[in-house]
């Protein structure tokens, strides 16, 4: 089991106008293993890692979302 996945975010940036954040993500080789391991490929170049990194952020967010309860707003 990988242990010692580090993975940092760095140049923040929001732009209120089109409501994007957009940030730069930066993932040690453990934390790239441990991507390889979920997929089942280590044959990815990085560009494919980036995505899967990028595929997983919008699954979490989706699982915690939903787990923590679906905002209703009111219009």
């Amino acid at each position: 089991m990988i242990t010692n996945q580090k993975i940092e975010v760095d140049k923040v940036s929001y732009s209120p106008f089109s409501k994007t954040l957009r940030f730069e993500v930066t993932a040690n080789s453990d934390a790239i293993r441990t991507l390889e391991d979920i997929v089942g490929r280590s044959d990815m170049t990085m560009e494919e890692i980036a995505h899967e990194m990028a595929a997983l952020l919008e699954k979490a967010l989706g699982l915690d979302y939903s787990r923590g309860g679906m905002r209703v707003k009111y219009d």
